[in-house]
């Protein structure tokens, strides 16, 4: 079995994919490890696993550098490609560099290939983006092999919610790290796009029979965007190196047919807590398992089930756009502010 991974440089590769295959151990899996960075075989091995663990890979992956410039990204690729058998792509890029890799997937496909392509939230960088890329799937005709990735929908509670019977649904994850490696992405994307759109609001679509009658005519209560530090010269500016009015924190609340949401997450907290609150039941999502290992057998079975669907990625855009209308002055909350205090809402009372 042949596993392309399109972004295989990335910490999430590092941190979550290859431990999940590890547990997993898909029957005679072999990778093709795509990237930008100058890398031999060997050194690829180093980067994502130290020796005891890639003692657990029957074969080792393979490292091949890609070029965006070249309109065939993956020239090494069609030594690897299978005839007989279904040919898996995993992308973890940011969402303007899927558009080149589909192009590519398109071709193999139109070769003759079989293939089957999972690639990372957030579809689309907005709703118009999200769009075109439904239109370039619809092109090449890789709509029915397309999977979109939201390990959120594969934690042990998030597969358990219960359907409709409810009226209100808390979300909440607070964290204590701030940018790490993300400086690239995170900045400009904030936390609205990078939990809500892309987490929360899959996991709300989980729960209802019917998410689009059901936020036909939603309103947004409120929507509070804040950021670690004083904006000038220390917390996320001082991390980031320049100014910036990007929200490390949301807190949204949204009104729609029959229920109330509130989504509360943010970074450079005392402490990390993540949880849901279903009416007065609530549900830990701290747990250590890796849900990639659920994600990754499904996608391999071809189940869709627990994945977005791209009308609720479409929809989740729609719903994101208007909360971006509603949203008070950016607000400003010391590092290592209290996650107990936020997560109740009083973002109010860290204010510096």
């Amino acid at each position: 079995m042949k596993l392309f991974i399109f972004g295989s440089t990335g910490d999430l590769v590092k941190r979550k994919i290859i431990p999940a295959f590890i547990e997993l151990r898909p029957k005679d899996l072999e990778i093709v490890a795509l990237g930008r960075k100058e890398f031999t075989d060997e050194l690829y091995y180093k980067f994502i696993c130290d020796d005891d663990c890639l003692k657990d890979f029957k074969t080792k992956p393979i490292y091949h550098k890609l070029d965006f410039e070249n309109d065939i990204i993956c020239e090494r690729c069609g030594d690897f490609l299978e005839k007989n058998e279904i040919n898996f792509f995993y992308i973890a890029l940011p969402p303007r560099a899927l558009e080149p890799v589909l192009a590519y997937i398109g071709g193999v496909q139109e070769a003759g290939y079989q293939v089957r392509v999972l690639a990372e939230k957030p579809f689309g960088e907005s709703k118009k983006h999200a769009q075109e890329l439904r239109e370039q799937l619809q092109q090449y005709h890789l709509i029915d092999v397309f999977y979109i990735s939201d390990h959120y929908l594969f934690k042990e509670g998030v597969h358990k919610l219960p359907l409709d019977t409810y009226k209100n649904l808390k979300i909440v994850s607070l964290e204590m790290v701030g940018l790490e490696q993300r400086a690239a992405y995170y900045d400009g994307i904030g936390a609205l796009r990078d939990m809500v759109q892309s987490h929360f609001l899959n996991i709300i679509f989980r729960t209802l029979s019917n998410p689009q009658d059901e936020f036909e005519n939603f309103s947004v209560k409120r929507y509070i965007p804040a950021q670690y530090g004083n904006g000038k010269d220390s917390g996320y500016v001082h991390e980031l190196g320049h100014p910036s009015a990007t929200e490390t924190f949301a807190q949204v609340t949204l009104i729609t047919k029959t229920k109330t949401y509130e989504c509360i997450t943010g970074k450079r907290f005392d402490r990390k807590v993540s949880y849901m609150e279903i009416d007065t039941t609530r549900i830990d999502l701290e747990n250590s398992a890796n849900a990639y290992v659920r994600l990754f057998d499904d996608f391999f079975k071809g189940n869709r089930e627990s994945f977005v669907s791209i009308e609720h990625a479409l929809l989740a855009w729609d719903i994101t756009e208007s909360i971006i209308k509603h949203a008070d002055p950016l607000r400003y909350y010391p590092q290592g502010a209290s996650a107990l205090q936020a997560a109740e809402g009083n973002i109010e009372l860290l204010s510096v």
